[in-house]
């Protein structure tokens, strides 16, 4: 029987994987899943009760128990899957609010803003590993949410050296969905030639029951009608013949995206504002005593198919067969023609209790480019945070695509130091 710890278990998104996990909840063998939060948290009291609520509804077969005692929570866990906001939302919108002052792309996962957050959320991924070294089950896994999912499995992976990390993301599983859907076919029979780093990545080949179905695929998957504003990247797409991830938009059509959140902060406020709204929507739906299963709105929230991918992931390294998952894991000669300890977001095969990554031979010239790019600006940023240096991160931010030149990178660094003092400091 499984004990499932989830750090940040006073999370909106909680209800969505407590769904998941009802369901599967027999196939994966849970005896118990603990939420652990920080006592800041001012929606750890309601997320608990409605969980405990849809756990009642659905007659599942195991407990929750939660609390703010990691000992307590990671003892004898089996899975840790970690979905914390390190400063909660306030961290987020610093993070899109000041990249803008400067004309810069405001994201939380990309470019500076993703720069920032890492720096907030190393130390605390660094402290549960080395918890989860200490108290938890010794081949237990750790299945991140926490952004920026890419550089911290980069850093959990090859600076620490825990190896049972696998970095998720909803996006992949979405794009799977969407082209099973567009071709009519099972979303368990797709399989990409997909790769890339978190948020950048690139589809060469799409394969149903092993058949080449890449043309069809390429003329019904992402047209400009599903990404509003996109005519230019799509023709891109079509001229490269692949399927991009929407997050490359930001590398592809700056400026554009720039204009779209400058125009977006002046009239609604950035992404992390508008989602600050929509969580006390939700929050006031959650503390409704009579509501005992996730509700629509959290559809509002974004994270489609979060559940999927992390519970049916659960419920593989569980199981004795292989299936195919897009996660954040090393390289390890999976893709020719990057390095082997790169980690990078790929095809893996998954079985009892092993993540093994599925060889696909070279990549595309232009992304291979862009990947070492980021990849570096991944291990300076890492750098900066381990040697708690002003100098790497001021590296880090002048090479990545995103980032400031050299007129402004100090009064920026400056800037994001300040609002963060709490959380880390550079030298």
């Amino acid at each position: 029987m499984k004990k499932i710890t989830v750090i940040g278990g006073g999370s909106t998104y909680t209800p969505e994987l407590m769904e998941g996990l009802i369901a599967h909840s027999k196939t994966i063998g849970i005896e118990e899943v603990y939420l652990l939060d920080v006592p800041e948290s001012d929606k750890f009291q309601c997320v608990v009760e409605l969980s405990e609520r849809m756990l009642e509804h659905a007659n599942a077969p195991f407990r929750i128990r939660h609390g703010f005692d990691s000992k307590a929570a990671l003892s004898e866990a089996d899975f840790i899957i970690q979905q914390y906001r390190p400063r909660f939302l306030e961290g987020r919108i610093n993070d899109e609010t000041i990249p803008l002052k400067y004309d810069l792309i405001g994201q939380e996962t990309t470019g500076v803003g993703g720069f920032s957050c890492a720096l907030r959320a190393l130390p605390i991924v660094q402290k549960y590993v080395e918890q989860v070294q200490q108290y938890a089950n010794k081949n237990a896994w750790i299945i991140n949410f926490t952004n920026p999912s890419g550089l911290i499995s980069e850093f959990v992976i090859n600076t620490l050296g825990f190896e049972r990390f696998a970095g998720l993301c909803n996006v992949p599983i979405n794009i799977v969905q969407e082209i099973a859907e567009d071709i009519k076919c099972d979303r368990n029979d797709v399989f990409l030639k997909y790769y890339g780093l978190n948020h950048m990545t690139w589809i060469e080949e799409v394969f149903v029951k092993g058949l080449n179905v890449t043309d069809k695929a390429l003329s019904d998957a992402f047209k400009p009608e599903n990404i509003p504003d996109a005519a230019n990247f799509e023709q891109f797409a079509e001229e490269m013949k692949m399927i991009f991830n929407p997050y490359l938009r930001y590398y592809y059509t700056t400026r554009e995206m720039l204009e779209e959140e400058l125009e977006a902060k002046k009239t609604k406020g950035t992404r992390g504002e508008q989602v600050r709204e929509i969580e006390k929507e939700l929050i006031r739906k959650y503390k409704d005593e009579t509501l005992n299963e996730k509700p629509e709105e959290l559809t509002k929230r974004g994270g489609s198919m979060y559940s999927t991918a992390a519970v049916e992931l659960l419920r593989d390294l569980c199981s004795s067969k292989k299936n195919n998952h897009i996660v954040n894991v090393r390289n390890n000669g999976a893709v020719k023609n990057l390095d082997d300890d790169y980690v990078l977001e790929i095809n893996t095969t998954v079985s009892e209790n092993s993540i093994r990554p599925v060889c696909i031979g070279d990549v595309n010239p232009s992304a291979r480019g862009l990947i070492h790019t980021i990849k570096q600006f991944e291990r300076l940023t890492i750098q900066a945070h381990t040697e708690q240096s002003r100098k790497k991160a001021k590296e880090a931010l002048i090479i990545h695509p995103l980032g400031p030149g050299l007129d402004v990178v100090d009064t920026l660094l400056d800037d994001i130091l300040a609002v963060n003092s709490k959380y880390f400091s550079l030298k």
